[in-house]
């Protein structure tokens, strides 16, 4: 049995580590749009390898189910297009001996799971979003070439980077402050920044406001200057004055934990608005869908151990389509549930009822082998 067991183990932990590896770089290459905006920041080498590995992290929960389903599903096709799953029954191996080492596998395989999307995950997460904070912050012009990063509202910016975000030229930011009526537009030709120290050229700012009296008049306000010297941090802390916050998914299961609490305490006291009693239904949502990525590695093998199995002599590929039809069932209702997040229920419903149809089937489906049932 021992012989038996390491075979294989050997062979299902090799489908799955190249499966692994092609499931990262595959995702990589999602990301590479991500990853190329951050390399033109101006990112040294060093912090560009740290951008990417810290990815890998956050990819690995949705990499390894995947990864295990496959690695199972051609383990036991091989032994039974061999004749080695009939062999082994006709020698005196049950069914379940037969599957309980991969089994075994898939659930520290499973726990490996869970660590790495409750601990390492949103650990990596949150190591990537201090880092393009840090280099914003260094270098506020970025900040104007991703609209995401920054937080300037009513307005409209244009421009032309060069020299990987060091310098931009024609610069064009048109602003509207509602509350005071004011329309602003500023024009540069040349921005560039050195030493901490932003230097403009042939700067040209047109703003305009209205006075509510009897008299209405437009006061025009245009200003021309040479050129201006800065400090680079004000820039930074006008276009990014709150910045940023922790999000569920940047905090370890520890933390999340804590955060629940803290959120329960205020609706126990009955003082908590609506947006606080939202944050606790997502904290809870967050824990189980964590809980779903490391239940997925282990009902996902197993859906790849039961249909993977042929006993008829007539090969179908019915099997094949079930198993694509659970596991597409089960990524579809991960994201949906994920937009659900504010709903305990139906997002419990979704990151957990594929898993337990899966569950069904699969065990629906081994006792029909073992019985001989086609």
């Amino acid at each position: 049995m021992l012989i038996f067991g390491r075979y294989l183990l050997t062979n299902y932990l090799k489908v799955l580590a190249l499966a692994v590896f092609s499931f990262i770089s595959i995702l990589l290459v999602s990301r590479l749009e991500e990853i190329t905006h951050y390399a033109s920041m101006g990112a040294k080498p060093l912090y560009l390898v740290r951008f990417i590995l810290y990815q890998i992290p956050y990819i690995l929960p949705i990499a390894i189910p995947i990864s295990c389903l496959l690695s199972a599903l051609i383990l036991f096709q091989k032994l039974s297009f061999n004749q080695e799953l009939t062999a082994l029954r006709a020698g005196g191996f049950s069914l379940k001996k037969i599957i309980s080492p991969i089994l075994i596998a898939a659930f520290f395989l499973s726990l490996t799971s869970l660590y790495i999307s409750s601990e390492l995950a949103t650990a990596s997460h949150l190591a990537t979003r201090k880092m393009v904070y840090e280099l914003c912050s260094i270098n506020p012009l970025l900040l104007l070439q991703n609209a995401k990063i920054g937080k300037l509202q009513d307005a409209y910016v244009q421009m032309e980077p060069v020299k990987n975000g060091e310098a931009i030229e024609n610069l064009i930011v048109a602003l509207h402050t509602p509350s005071q009526e004011r329309m602003s537009l500023c024009l540069v030709k040349q921005i560039g920044i050195g030493s901490k120290e932003l230097k403009a050229n042939q700067i040209s700012l047109i703003s305009s406001s209205a006075t509510r009296t009897e008299h209405a008049v437009d006061h025009l306000i245009i200003e021309n200057q040479k050129s201006m010297h800065a400090s680079s941090s004000e820039l930074a802390s006008f276009l990014y004055p709150k910045g940023w916050k922790i999000a569920n998914d940047h905090l370890k299961l520890s933390l999340l934990r804590i955060r629940g609490r803290q959120l329960n305490k205020v609706i126990q006291s009955g003082g908590a608005s609506a947006k606080t009693k939202r944050m606790y239904k997502k904290c809870h949502t967050e824990m189980i869908r964590r809980c779903s990525f490391g239940l997925a590695t282990f009902t996902f093998t197993l859906l790849g151990v039961a249909f993977g199995m042929e006993i008829s002599r007539n090969r179908t590929k019915r099997g094949l389509f079930i198993v694509l039809g659970l596991a597409a069932l089960s990524l579809i209702s991960f994201f949906v549930g994920k937009e659900f997040d504010h709903l305990i229920w139906i997002a419990s419903f979704l990151f957990l009822f594929p898993h337990l149809l899966i569950i069904i089937a699969s065990t629906w489906t081994l006792r029909r082998v073992s019985r001989g049932i086609e």
